[in-house]
């Protein structure tokens, strides 16, 4: 399945971004998406010394929406360890929020940032 990321309302998800991989975890009992996408961020924006491709995504309404990922988009928390030696938190505590996004399952969509 592709899968997208983009948001109206942030420059740095403004052009949608390719998920390249993703697997379904919980942090602090919370469903969540770890997604590895095509163009990282630039980590000195977020008080990091290099670039940011995992991104960690947690449900900003359909706690379940990850379970079949089969109903888009999903609005999303874009969040981020809070340093580069976090590389599997345990704890929301360990990442920050630095976005509001939606996850599509199709290019075009995420271009146009469709919503419901």
């Amino acid at each position: 399945m592709k899968l997208y990321i983009s948001s109206y309302e942030y420059e740095d998800f403004a052009t949608p971004r390719r998920v390249l991989h993703y697997q379904k975890m919980k942090i602090n009992d919370r469903n969540c998406l770890i997604i590895e996408v095509d163009n990282p961020l630039v980590g000195q924006k977020y008080g990091l010394l290099c670039d940011v491709d995992t991104l960690y995504l947690i449900n900003r309404v359909d706690e379940h929406a990850f379970d079949t990922l089969n109903k888009f988009p999903i609005d999303v928390h874009v969040l981020i360890a809070k340093t580069t030696k976090i590389t599997s938190p345990i704890s929301l505590s360990e990442l920050q929020n630095i976005a509001w996004a939606c996850l599509y399952d199709n290019e075009a969509d995420a271009y146009e940032h469709r919503i419901v």
